[in-house]
């Protein structure tokens, strides 16, 4: 899958579970994670997956973007999926070392 640079300029939407949990997915022998740009989406694939006892947690602030990467990088993450839906054959990907330099920036 093509690493692609999403519109990540707003306000983000994760799921998270207890402090310090956040959904890790493996597919192809790399560790991904998820991130919705609208709330709505981030919801929807909840809905479609309520066994992951989760919910969405919105990211407004620049400190709370890199607090969510740093967490991702410690659990090993390389990639987040945006706006990824079940079903969907293909979701833009941006690396989280990419995603930590570029809310750096900002």
């Amino acid at each position: 899958m093509p690493l692609v640079e999403p519109d990540l300029s707003g306000d983000w939407y994760i799921l998270e579970g207890e402090p310090g949990e956040h959904l890790v997915m493996e597919a192809l022998g790399r560790r991904l994670s998820g991130l919705w740009t609208q709330e709505a989406l981030a919801q929807a694939f909840l809905a479609r997956h309520p066994d992951l006892g989760m919910r969405v947690a919105r990211l407004e602030s620049r400190a709370l973007k890199e607090a969510f990467l740093r967490a991702l990088s410690l659990l090993g993450v390389e990639a987040v999926l945006v706006d990824y839906q079940p079903g969907v054959h293909q979701a833009p990907m941006a690396k989280v070392e990419d995603l930590l330099e570029e809310v750096r920036r900002a």
